[in-house]
């Protein structure tokens, strides 16, 4: 029998909990994310490519897809969760290939009431994610809103301050020492500073499709009795994954994203909403194979009969084909 989802009080900082089933990501998964998501990063869509990069026979995993999985697997947390508030600090310590299985340990690591009382807490929950080999992939931290069952029971903490950004350059070590820059593949110049709309905007569909494939446990994304206002909720993964596509769009050169520096959901994104991207790139550097950049992508919700609202704000840090800055 599996046990029922926790509560706020019931996650104790510093014990794990048990892992949710391992997931090796194989053709059918990178297929049925593709179709969902339509994302355009070349090196995940191109065997060819692929090789060129990497020097592997697998093909590139969508970075996208393995933290989409890996958020699906952190559920065992927060099957309850009232909403997804944001992700800190993500590192992909290494690129996933078709092929690999992933694992995801959640360690919770402080829970704080909310402004209204005593219903709700904010719990900040610690991941780490590795190949069933135990070879490290990511981490990142997630702050969650989830409900309080025994106020009693709850060990209520301080969440840490944010903490100051890294210079770009800290990000030059998670760039693969054996990539190579694809020949024939070539590179763009960046406009630094200036948002580019996507003229492309892409409608949220196939969300319980993708809950069920990265294993997500939270109701919320399954049963509107559980939503915002009796509404499912889309899966915060599910709105970077079209952010991203968006931003595979604008920017083909992009070979992989190596870091989120943070991801904020703003506002609840609901099946069937209308959403368009801006993105800006922030910073770039290069060295003599690449090029590595900070972004920021905004994703708007557009609904019948309501203004338009910023749903989501993205943060990657992206590894670019080498050439013109």
């Amino acid at each position: 029998m599996t046990a029922a989802p926790p509560y706020a009080e019931d996650l104790l900082p510093g014990i794990a909990l048990d892992a949710a089933p391992d997931i090796t990501v194989d053709e059918g998964i990178a297929a049925q994310y593709l179709a969902i998501s339509g994302d355009q990063l070349r090196p995940a869509l191109s065997a060819p490519l692929s090789r060129g990069l990497t020097g592997r026979a697998e093909r590139l995993a969508n970075p996208c897809l393995v933290i989409a999985l890996s958020i699906g697997q952190s559920t065992v947390a927060t099957g309850r969760v009232i909403a997804n508030l944001r992700y800190d600090n993500l590192t992909l310590d290494r690129q996933v290939h078709v092929g690999e299985t992933l694992r995801t340990v959640v360690t919770p690591l402080v829970a704080a009431w909310t402004s209204s009382g005593t219903a709700r807490a904010k719990v900040l929950l610690d991941m780490r994610v590795t190949t069933s080999d135990d070879e490290p992939v990511a981490r990142y931290q997630r702050l969650a809103l989830l409900p309080v069952g025994d106020p009693g029971r709850m060990t209520a903490g301080t969440l840490p301050a944010t903490a100051a950004p890294r210079p770009l350059g800290d990000y030059w070590q998670y760039v693969p020492r054996e990539w190579a820059n694809p020949a024939g593949h070539a590179s763009r110049a960046l406009a630094v500073g200036e948002p580019w709309a996507d003229p492309l905007a892409d409608t949220a569909s196939s969300a319980r499709e993708l809950v069920r494939l990265t294993q997500n446990r939270a109701a919320a994304h399954r049963d509107a009795r559980a939503g915002s206002g009796g509404a499912r909720l889309v899966f915060g993964g599910h709105t970077v994954a079209l952010a991203q596509a968006s931003l595979s769009r604008l920017t083909p050169d992009l070979l992989t994203v190596l870091a989120w520096r943070s991801c904020d959901h703003l506002a609840p994104v609901y099946e069937d909403d209308l959403l368009t991207f801006e993105t800006t790139v922030v910073a770039v550097e290069a060295d003599e194979r690449f090029r590595i950049a900070d972004a920021t992508v905004r994703a708007t919700a557009h609904r019948p009969g309501a203004d338009p609202v910023v749903v989501l704000e993205w943060c990657p840090v992206l590894l670019l084909t080498g050439g013109a800055l």
